[in-house]
């Protein structure tokens, strides 16, 4: 499996099947123009100590790509998006 837009093959960098995981749904509502927020729930199947939950990574992160054009060209925006960890 490869991905593709509208027919296009994919570049040959794309991911395969067995590296893409399948989505998991987050309820989204819109908080701006042109923001929404989003909360998703981790669902634990182990019991977590309130010492890892302490130790957990927590606050705001943001998302970094780096695009590739058809040229070579590169471009990389280090907060495309972000989220907050509670």
């Amino acid at each position: 499996m490869t991905a593709s837009v509208s027919g296009t093959p994919a570049p040959p960098n794309t991911p395969s099947g067995h590296l893409l995981r399948p989505a998991e749904s987050a309820t989204s509502e819109p908080s701006g123009h042109d923001t929404a927020r989003c909360t998703y729930t981790v669902a634990v199947a182990v019991a977590v100590t309130a010492t890892d939950a302490d130790a957990s990574p927590s606050g705001l992160w943001h998302v970094a790509v780096l695009a590739t054009a058809d040229d070579g060209s590169s471009t990389l925006d280090p907060e495309a998006a972000d989220f907050t960890v509670e």
